[in-house]
């Protein structure tokens, strides 16, 4: 006889679970490009990633009077990113050095384009899940934060974890810019960052679930489980305040 599951079990099943994934616990590594910005620097600057996902590609079958779909193969959607932009411009820099090595000018008077091998731009990108840690304030609330000339009053509670260990790595192999998608300018958004998506092909990927022994701290993301929201607000609030 079937019997409804009570909030009990729920609850007992999620702490067995070690608690929900949260969609704001990520870090994402990308490769070093010649002449661009630090990849530490540019996984600080992400601000959203979707996964990468498989589809089945199927051809119809007929069966008599039925028809059924077949499985001969699969695809690889194309895996996106968001960026902030610094007013450096290195984020812009990064992706645009990288793109430049895809389809490179040449020196002659016509300047004619080739495209290089594919092993001189393609690379690995890795994308973790995090696991909350335990946390420690880092900014109190109503912290004066002096900027240079600017003072900013920040007031905000923000935690940053200290442990901030990957339980899953999803792992992208052979992969490279196919394009880039930037903002749209527009004088009637005074409080907006600019932000552009970057849209990755690879040739295939896989995703592992990272066992207690494998469990580690990923990179300076890591360290504070919650970094790419301190650097939302931080951010938010110095665009606010000028």
């Amino acid at each position: 006889m079937f019997r409804p599951s009570s909030i009990d079990e729920f609850k007992s099943l999620v702490g067995s679970k070690r608690g929900a994934a949260k969609t704001n616990l990520y870090h994402v590594q990308l490769p070093a490009i010649q002449g661009a910005d630090s990849p530490r620097n540019m996984s600080f600057l992400c601000t959203s990633v979707t996964l990468p996902s498989r589809q089945i590609l199927t051809a119809a079958r007929d069966m008599g009077v039925d028809q059924q779909q077949v499985a001969y193969g699969f695809q690889n959607p194309e895996v996106s990113m968001t960026f902030r932009v610094m007013n450096d411009q290195s984020t812009r820099r990064y992706f645009e050095g990288w793109m430049d090595s895809i389809i490179v000018r040449t020196d002659d008077l016509e300047g004619r384009y080739v495209s290089e091998y594919a092993d001189n731009y393609c690379f690995p990108l890795h994308i973790y899940q995090l696991e909350k840690g335990f946390s420690i304030p880092i900014l109190n609330k109503s912290k004066d934060v002096r900027l240079g000339p600017i003072n900013i009053n920040l007031d905000l509670d923000i935690d940053a974890g200290t442990s901030g260990f990957a339980n899953y790595h999803w792992l992208l192999d052979r992969a490279y810019p196919k394009s880039v998608s930037y903002e749209t300018f527009s004088d009637g958004a005074s409080n907006e960052i600019s932000q552009f998506t970057v849209e990755f092909t690879y040739k295939s990927w896989q995703g592992e679930v990272l066992q207690n022994k494998d469990k580690g701290k990923v990179g300076i993301t890591a360290t504070g489980a919650a970094t790419t929201g301190i650097l939302n607000k931080l951010t938010n609030s110095l665009y606010n305040s000028i």
